[in-house]
């Protein structure tokens, strides 16, 4: 009976101390980003667009298994558009890189 006991005290300390980790807090400086810009990636036609950035950078585009598709290195990254041939239905990595951030977006091809 005391076995028992002491395995069903261990079985809620650790359901109750997985549940309290993983909630996310509701005012934390790490979940609320109020400077973060907005990029839009676009694939339509044959042609992809990204909006929301400025300055130059390199921009490549993965597959989802991680094969390179297509790169651009110092593009204008203002009103970018460029033809390129994506698989309609298919997902694909895109990968921008400037002099001081690198970052990574997920594309649908439609």
């Amino acid at each position: 009976m005391k076995q028992s006991t002491y395995f069903f005290i261990l079985i809620l300390f650790l359901a109750y101390s997985k549940a309290y980790t993983n909630s996310p807090l509701l005012f934390s400086a790490d979940h609320v980003n109020l400077n973060q810009d907005i990029v839009k990636l676009f694939y339509s036609n044959g042609e992809i667009q990204i909006d929301g950035l400025t300055g130059v950078g390199s921009i490549q585009i993965y597959s989802i298994i991680g094969n390179e598709i297509s790169r651009f290195n110092s593009e204008s990254l203002e009103n970018f558009k460029k033809y390129i041939s994506l698989d309609s239905g298919s997902m694909y990595i895109v990968r921008i890189e400037t002099k001081t951030t690198v970052k990574t977006y997920k594309l649908i091809a439609n």
